[in-house]
């Protein structure tokens, strides 16, 4: 199968992986913590993100591999623990990426379930077969099928954009919120922006050119922000009632026509990040299984209906629970890696920027965003 992407199609390759669950609930969360400090946490977001994936994308290159897996496997996992070490990096891998598939199962079964009047199960099935097709056919479909879904995002969001200032209904909110709030919305914004399983696909699919991948993470982080920017704002001033789910009270306080847009919308976001997520854990499976390619695809997607079924709680506690496991993999796996790279030879993306101070700063940042996900609000 060809794997060759052009940078446009690595690009939205992150940011349909960014673009999912946790953007939908970021007006919410705003909502709670005023502009001021929602900006100013979100551009640290940005940053922080932005560092972290180079620093993955600095590790998949020296590790000459597409495979995550394969980059804790050389440069953090040695000695005689080597392979055990793996299998459990393996199996935690596995529980963050299934959790987060079942999470946007679940919402977009919701979608569905609503609008076409059958139970939540059957809206579920819908959207899975609907997605995991597409992974069936390896990484250039997946690069086309999110270049044409970020296209459509963008022009729902433009649409949605020109309504929302013609029905400006609510003050933007200015009070900050309690402590327990600020991290809760830091722990989302960060959650919108990861992409770590998308960087491999990109290095691999770029042909491990320096200057395309990082052109392509740069374009594909910068599109999450104005995404994220652009849905909060509009979000914040014409919902009817700023929902956990943003599109579901935006699009009510738009007008009846925008309902069915704004659902539309939603899994769009979602399928793009199912794309992303489900083609990483079937490669990953694929490599450190030997199974087959078909096999691995149906153990990386079969699993994440079958969760939907027995997960308890609604769609914020399940895109929080998945962005927490996240947090705490990145937080206490990424700066050892990376340091212990060095061992192999200079770094051949970050440059100034892989030094320890910065990646200190990065490392602290999710560490904070695994404590925002865990607090009540």
């Amino acid at each position: 199968m060809q794997t060759k992407l052009t940078v446009w199609q690595a690009a939205c390759i992150v940011t349909g992986y960014g673009i999912g669950g946790g953007v939908m609930a970021m007006p919410y969360l705003a909502a709670r913590n005023g502009v001021v400090v929602s900006l100013i946490i979100l551009v640290v977001a940005y940053l922080a993100s932005l560092l972290m994936h180079m620093m993955v994308a600095d590790l998949s290159l020296r590790a000459g591999s597409g495979q995550i897996t394969a980059v804790f496997e050389k440069f953090l996992f040695r000695g005689r623990f080597k392979n055990v070490l793996t299998i459990v990096f393996f199996a935690m891998i596995a529980l963050v990426i299934l959790t987060t598939l079942a999470t946007y199962i679940t919402g977009a079964g919701e979608i569905i379930s609503t609008h076409l009047g059958i139970a939540p199960v059957w809206g579920r099935l819908i959207f899975y077969v609907a997605a995991a097709s597409v992974v069936l056919f390896g990484l250039k479909a997946v690069g086309i099928s999110e270049t044409i879904a970020v296209f459509l995002i963008f022009g729902l969001i433009a649409v949605f954009t020109a309504a929302s200032f013609m029905n400006f209904r609510n003050p933007l909110p200015t009070i900050p919120g309690a402590w327990n709030e600020i991290l809760a919305y830091f722990a989302m914004a960060m959650f919108s922006f990861i992409a770590f399983f998308s960087i491999p696909q990109a290095v691999e699919g770029l042909g491990c050119d320096v200057k395309k991948i990082r052109k392509a993470i740069v374009i594909g982080f910068l599109n999450i922000f104005i995404m994220v920017f652009l849905i909060t704002f509009c979000a914040l001033v014409a919902s009817e009632e700023i929902t956990p789910l943003a599109m579901l009270g935006w699009s009510a306080g738009i007008g009846i026509w925008a309902q069915i847009l704004g659902s539309a919308f939603t899994l769009l976001a979602m399928v793009t990040t199912y794309w992303s997520i489900s083609l990483a854990l079937a490669d990953i499976i694929k490599v450190q299984t030997k199974l087959g390619r078909i096999v691995s695809w149906l153990l990386a997607t079969l699993p994440t209906l079958l969760l939907t079924v027995l997960g308890q709680g609604g769609f914020l506690e399940f895109v929080r629970l998945a962005g927490g496991i996240n947090a705490i993999l990145i937080a206490v796996l990424l700066v050892p890696t990376f340091k212990g790279a060095d061992r192999d030879g200079p770094t051949l993306l970050m440059g100034k920027f892989a030094a320890l101070p910065i990646i200190l700063f990065v490392a602290l940042t999710y560490i904070i965003m695994a404590v925002g996900s865990l607090v009540e609000i």
